[in-house]
């Protein structure tokens, strides 16, 4: 979560609130609520005393209405000696506040026990003219207990201050998390939703600019694939023109001259087709139901390999997907020729896998394999390891790139192994 924009700005801003909330907790304690705590320690520890010494100098038949008086009026109460006592473990620091008074006013170390099955009530014993006074109070008689209300003001100040942050974190993020789903989709080759243009003045100025650069981006990508569609499609008839004429030129013609002009045409030919399946496989389309093994086996087909090549298929039979089947031929098509073409006649593995999430097609050759530098550079347009452009020995440059743009406008995803010894693997995970 810290990652991202939205954890990292709540992260700063929680922290930093909740920081000024303990220096202020802590000012104010130190400053305000200790010295009020300790003074009505100081309070109630110096009414105990008086009371004690009082309680001494008082005839017997009067002590009892002295008694009765304190603990109506001043909740003090007066012990036997027989109260059950428990071991002096104080949380509040009220209790160390008054153990300290009374000691230092006694000369002696005085300890405040709670009652056994009473937890509530405490009891002290007052050491006066050699005699011992117990005396009871109430924990609530302390008054104010300074370590709950801190904890209680900081979790909930802290809360508040978590929750708040969150709030406003979540009001500024969203747009920008917003804003970056929709760059994926346009980098992906998608038509993203069109951002709302509200909020503060930055934001809304922001998705305007992008709802602008994004409509501008798909006339731009229409227009290269209308432009790229027609050229290619043009270019078909003065091509089978060319050929025609070729044919017809007379017998005395060098043959070696011909033949170089033939196939001059087909690679002309065959760059054109390639144009005009780009172009295809980047049509919206529709999905249907594809068996993999049957769209593999058509495709191979299709390819055509030499007699004496090795294409294995391993996979489930009723192996089925529902995806862009235009798509997905055509990015097979190329994978698999891709195998064929540089595979060195080696055997050739097909595999595949369907679950209810996703469908994994694997193609592996055992060719030469792509050098570790090489291996980005191919899915550009054109780009070919063999620099010569020899057709003898590869293609146009434009198979992987075909697939490159189709996988990312179908939200596709593709991942090549390649070692220069044992081969290259390709996976299409949809």
């Amino acid at each position: 979560m810290t990652k991202t924009l939205f954890g990292r700005t709540s992260l700063i801003i929680s922290s930093t609130m909740l920081a000024f909330l303990l220096a202020v907790i802590t000012i104010a304690g130190y400053f305000i609520i200790l010295p009020v705590g300790k003074r009505n320690a100081d309070d109630l520890a110096s009414l105990i005393l008086l009371s004690a010494k009082t309680y001494i100098e008082l005839p017997p038949e009067t002590r009892q209405d002295f008694i009765d008086e304190l603990s109506t009026n001043h909740q003090l109460f007066w012990g036997k000696g027989d109260e059950k006592l428990a071991e002096h473990i104080h949380l509040k620091p009220h209790f160390n506040f008054m153990e300290e008074t009374l000691s230092k006013r006694l000369g002696s170390n005085v300890d405040i026990a709670p009652q056994v099955g009473n937890s509530d009530r405490h009891w002290v014993d007052i050491q006066v003219a050699n005699e011992t006074v117990r005396i009871g109070f109430d924990q609530q008689r302390i008054g104010v207990a300074l370590p709950y209300v801190a904890l209680y003001l900081v979790s909930i100040l802290a809360i508040m201050a978590v929750f708040s942050s969150l709030i406003l974190v979540r009001k500024i993020t969203r747009p920008v998390q917003k804003l970056s789903q929709a760059a994926k989709v346009i980098g992906s080759g998608g038509i993203p939703e069109t951002l709302k243009e509200e909020g503060s003045k930055e934001l809304a100025e922001t998705a305007k600019a992008f709802n602008k650069m994004s409509a501008n981006v798909q006339n731009l990508l229409e227009n290269r694939t209308v432009l790229l569609g027609g050229i290619s499609h043009d270019l078909r008839t003065p091509l089978t023109r060319m050929r025609v004429a070729l044919e017809m030129l007379p017998d005395n013609v060098d043959d070696e001259l011909k033949n170089e002009l033939s196939n001059s045409i087909g690679n002309m030919e065959i760059i054109i087709k390639e144009y005009m399946q780009l172009t295809k496989g980047l049509e919206e389309g529709n999905i249907e139901r594809v068996n993999i093994h049957a769209l593999v086996s058509d495709i191979i087909g299709e390819i055509n390999p030499s007699k004496n090549q090795t294409i294995n298929l391993v996979g489930a039979d009723n192996g089925d997907v529902d995806t862009y089947a235009v798509a997905l031929h055509r990015t097979l098509f190329n994978l698999i020729e891709n195998a064929v073409r540089y595979g060195k006649k080696k055997p050739i593995n097909i595999t595949w896998s369907c679950s209810d999430k996703t469908t994994e097609i694997t193609i592996s050759d055992q060719g030469s394999g792509i050098p570790k530098q090489h291996q980005e550079e191919v899915f550009k347009p054109f780009y070919r390891i063999e620099s010569s452009r020899n057709r003898d020995t590869g293609g146009s440059g434009l198979g992987l790139a075909i697939v490159d743009q189709i996988v990312q406008k179908r939200g596709w995803q593709l991942s090549l192994s390649s070692n220069e010894s044992t081969g290259t693997s390709i996976t299409l995970s949809l």
